[in-house]
């Protein structure tokens, strides 16, 4: 596995490198993957914010540096994702340091999916959390993939990636659910989704998006409003009321499963 170079990863909160990864022995609820640091605040930043205040322990993998994003620098989004990561509680946060723009292209896959397994299987999670549906940015849609398919072969004992290292790779691990959430794809499109109620930490999720100031800022504000377009934030806060009304509370996110649900108590049904 390369770990040098522009494929490095960057470790918030510990050591820098793979040595640090094999160190990293427990587990975690848990673990949600971004292509780019802010797509998890924007989709699911609550949930994730709501899972910590909970006492759950989240690790959060940014895939890429978002290099490519018109404004702000990787170095700048690194301090922004930091600073996101402490308001919303979560234990780790960790960059892959792939290159923006490249997620897409399936000639790199297997050496990332080698990473992704290594990542599950360090971390142990029950819970994955990952972009998922159409989506007009190709980064989302192969960071979907890319997940899906280290996913699986996190569960198989005989899977040796690139690297040809079985013991560097851990023991087999698979999690209990797959939950995806959505960017810019549609959120009616498909099943149902499972709607998670995040009025109570709403005000947390607004402020680590707001942290990524090169993104979200006041000069990026006045730009949407020269163009007659919606700042992202305002619109978000509206999608999020408009689904929190379907369930009957302030705010909500939408999580989108790939098997069924199951209930074990009843009162769920009607709470």
């Amino acid at each position: 596995m390369n770990t040098k170079g522009e494929n490095s990863m960057v470790v918030y909160n510990q050591t820098s490198s793979i040595e640090a990864l094999s160190r990293a022995s427990n587990s975690c609820h848990i673990l949600a993957f971004g292509a780019h640091p802010d797509d998890i605040e924007l989709s699911v930043g609550g949930i994730i914010a709501l899972a910590s205040q909970q006492g759950y322990g989240v690790v959060i993998v940014d895939l890429t540096r978002g290099e490519m994003a018109t404004k702000g620098t990787a170095e700048i989004r690194e301090e922004e994702a930091k600073l996101a990561a402490d308001l919303l509680g979560v234990r780790e946060r960790r960059n892959c340091s792939w290159p923006d723009g490249s997620l897409s292209n399936p000639l790199f896959w297997s050496e990332r999916i080698e990473e992704l397994v290594m990542l599950m299987r360090r971390y142990r999670p029950q819970i994955v959390l990952a972009p998922g549906g159409r989506d007009r940015h190709p980064d989302h849609e192969g960071a979907s993939e890319l997940v899906r398919q280290a996913l699986f072969y996190a569960g198989i004992e005989k899977y040796v990636g690139p690297c040809d290292e079985k013991e560097e790779l851990g023991e087999p691990w698979r999690p209990r659910q797959l939950y995806h959430y959505r960017l810019n794809a549609s959120l009616l499109d498909g099943p149902q989704p499972l709607l998670v109620d995040v009025s109570s930490v709403y005000e947390l999720k607004k402020k680590a998006i707001v942290a990524y100031a090169s993104q979200f800022g006041q000069l990026w504000e006045e730009e949407c409003q020269r163009l007659g377009i919606p700042h992202l934030l305002h619109w978000l806060v509206g999608r999020d009321k408009y689904l929190g009304g379907l369930a009957n509370v302030a705010y909500a996110e939408p999580l989108y499963g790939e098997k069924p649900f199951v209930l074990k108590d009843l009162s769920a049904l009607w709470e």
